[in-house]
């Protein structure tokens, strides 16, 4: 097929587990040239958040549109491909059988003929729709498209995952962990700012990374042409960071280079990452009857308030669902009777988390973090996020804030009440979604009905997706609803949906 390029080709450029540790956000630890040179020419968005401060509940909402709470994806890696028992739970791991319907926002995008790529993390929290993407592998690019075909190429850069904190073996000198200043919470301790120094050691990866990525757009003379998006999964990595419903673990970096942008803005309108796949799908002006969770920021500023839910984190819960808005942030622990501190084997890997429970023991700890570690906690808590960024002072009990507070309130609540899965415990939603224990559910055929020397396709389960190839097709072609195919032209149809088993379909020429 020949290609006429109308539309922008767009890539996302996304790292992991990190906070505003970026030039364009004030803190010039690091040396990014590159990420330095595409904040030059972008607007960079200073009230990004995700729905969710972990990896794979918040990436559910990135390729969806949706909340993990409103799907049920919201446990950590409740998912996974084997399909055993998470010995985190006991329970069976599972994709999600929502109520919500809910697709992966690609599927729209390659309906419309881009060329789709991922390079190389899902960690969807779910199965993923083998419509998604043309190419998911760690040699997906956007090179791989015919020519002049519109594309969408994720790039996933894992180098600064909280894991890098403790594997990566620099060697710091005295007078670079003397240049670092902690956050105010943390006690002055070197052993943490070692890990802070690390993380910005890692961050420097990051830009060579990703600066590899922006030669080669320019070498394919498509920089000017192309909208560049740079973000992060979650915020930080550190301990109050990740997992935590504070801004440090929910609140992320944002760069956007608009087509032929030369120019540096700031903008601080509220987005959530609910917001990405209808602002994609906007940008392109595709036009569909879904409903997602999210609306999109391409030209508007509608949002005024984001939200963002913890529960399960390994084998540790922590069920904490919060509302912002630009002055006002209020958080509602919903168990009271344990602390803000949750054990997570993973984490105490590093070398941050040793040291704040050694001080722990023995009573050490500075004033924030013996608030952390302290066994119970308030029903609620009200920050206000432009005096107070750090959200250390609770003004819960503030009588000149009481409208503020109440409205907040009722904001939460009614959130709430409209996610599907927020009130259940995993064992509910599991139970819910699989009442008879069979996972994933058994599904029928895709009906195929033959009209003259074509066929049409419909779904056997409301909402599936549906797709098919020709003989020599490598990957799934996104069929939409309707559509008349010459009968000689199909060689296979396939239909998901998550929480179904996946059925493919051989179509016999006569």
């Amino acid at each position: 097929m020949i290609y006429a390029q109308n539309k922008p080709n767009i890539v996302w450029l996304v790292c992991e587990d990190q906070s505003l540790f970026f030039s364009a956000y004030g803190d010039s630890t690091s040396y990014t040239p590159n990420l330095d040179s595409l904040a030059n020419h972008s607007t960079i968005y200073t009230n990004c958040f995700t729905p969710s401060p972990v990896c794979s509940p918040s990436r559910s909402s990135i390729i969806t549109g949706m909340y993990p709470t409103n799907i049920g994806t919201q446990n950590m890696r409740s998912y996974k491909k084997t399909g055993e028992i998470n010995p985190h739970t006991q329970l069976q791991y599972y994709s999600p059988n929502s109520e919500v319907d809910f697709k992966f926002f690609t599927e729209y995008l390659r309906s419309q003929n881009y060329y789709c790529t991922n390079n190389t993390k899902e960690d969807y929290n779910m199965e993923t729709s083998p419509l998604a993407w043309d190419e998911s592998s760690k040699s997906a690019h956007w090179k791989n498209r015919q020519n002049n075909q519109p594309f969408f190429s994720v790039f996933n850069f894992g180098i600064t995952h909280e894991s890098s904190i403790w594997s990566m073996n620099y060697e710091h000198l005295d007078d670079e962990i003397d240049q670092i200043s902690l956050p105010e919470f943390f006690p002055n301790s070197n052993e943490i700012k070692e890990d802070f120094l690390t993380n910005y050691k890692n961050i420097e990866k990051l830009d060579e990374q990703i600066g590899m990525v922006i030669q080669q757009l320019k070498e394919d003379e498509l920089y000017d042409h192309t909208i560049i998006f740079f973000f992060s999964d979650h915020g930080g990595p550190f301990p109050r960071y990740k997992r935590s419903i504070y801004d440090t673990g929910i609140q992320c970096p944002l760069y956007i280079k608009w087509a032929n942008s030369k120019t540096s803005t700031y903008n601080d309108q509220l987005i959530s990452f609910v917001d990405f796949a209808p602002t994609i799908l906007d940008i392109i002006n595709f036009k569909d009857t879904h409903e997602f969770d999210g609306m999109s920021f391409f030209q508007k500023d509608d949002r005024l308030n984001v939200y963002a839910a913890t529960d399960r984190f390994d084998s540790s819960h922590n069920k904490r669902r919060c509302v912002r808005n630009q002055h006002y942030k209020l958080i509602l622990n919903c168990d009271t009777q344990t602390s803000i501190h949750k054990k997570v084997e993973y984490r105490n890997q590093m070398q941050t988390m040793q040291v704040l429970d050694a001080l722990n023991s023995i009573k050490s700890n500075n004033e924030y973090f013996s608030f952390w570690y302290q066994p119970q906690k308030s029903e609620y808590e009200f920050y206000d996020v432009i005096n107070d960024p750090y959200e250390l002072d609770n003004l819960i009990n503030d009588s000149n804030l009481v409208n503020e507070i109440n409205a907040l309130k009722s904001s939460l609540e009614n959130w709430m009440r409209n996610c599907t899965y927020d009130a259940f415990s995993e064992t509910q939603i599991l139970d819910l979604m699989y009442p008879d224990k069979i996972i994933p559910l058994k599904s029928s055929e895709p009906i195929i009905e033959q009209i003259g020397q074509s066929i049409i396709i419909q779904p056997s389960i409301i909402g599936a997706s549906i797709g098919y190839k020709k003989r020599d097709d490598s990957s799934w072609i996104t069929y939409e609803r309707g559509q008349l195919l010459p009968a000689r032209d199909v060689n296979q149809v396939i239909q998901f949906k998550s929480g179904f088993e996946t059925i493919t379909v051989n179509i016999t020429q006569q």
